[in-house]
């Protein structure tokens, strides 16, 4: 597990380099109040471009000593060597078939993590991305979801997601079947 406290100092870096908004599985991490993150952190940057200043992230990982690859969907990762553990930092942005509402990235929250403040976005807005994208990955998460929420651990505002799933326009009515197959009524 790498601890919030060092995420929070390689993000506080990452910001140097371009404002962002978390939007991977470290909502859930945050929401569940544990101390650090098993996997990765996924951003939704702002201020550059994944396509565009690919050179000038490679170089910004380089400079720190990070190492650089790409993500699934060919965008940045950063991987920064934390002692015996790596914390991989994927970036993202409107491309392809990855898609995150305008609306979604203004309705983010600040956090704080270690000692500074991010933007994160909310627990109901990852769900609806999660049920965007449907992969077969996403749909377990989603059960797991569904699953912390009966035992209590999780809660949702169902409001807030009735209101946010029209932001996927043609897909909203996909993605309301898909959140009720999971178990997510709203």
């Amino acid at each position: 597990m790498i601890h919030f406290s060092k995420v929070g100092e390689i993000l506080s870096e990452i910001r140097e380099l371009t404002d962002f908004v978390i939007i991977g599985d470290t909502v859930v991490d945050i929401s569940l109040g544990k101390k650090g993150i098993e996997s990765d952190v996924d951003l939704f940057v702002l201020s550059i471009s994944t396509v565009i200043d690919e050179d000038k992230i490679r170089d910004f990982a380089f400079e720190r000593g990070w190492d650089f690859g790409k993500t699934p969907i060919d965008t940045p990762r950063l991987i920064v060597g934390l002692d015996a553990e790596s914390l991989q930092v994927d970036m993202y942005e409107n491309i392809q078939d990855f898609f995150v509402p305008e609306q979604i990235i203004n309705s983010a929250k600040e956090i704080k993590i270690g000692k500074e403040y991010f933007k994160i976005i909310t627990l109901e807005d990852y769900l609806l991305l999660k049920a965007n994208a449907f992969r077969e990955e996403d749909e377990d998460e989603l059960r797991g979801i569904v699953s912390m929420i009966g035992e209590g651990k999780l809660s949702i505002n169902k409001e807030y997601i009735r209101k946010h799933i029209d932001l996927f326009e043609e897909n909203s009515k996909s993605i309301a079947e898909r959140l009720r197959s999971v178990g997510i009524v709203f």
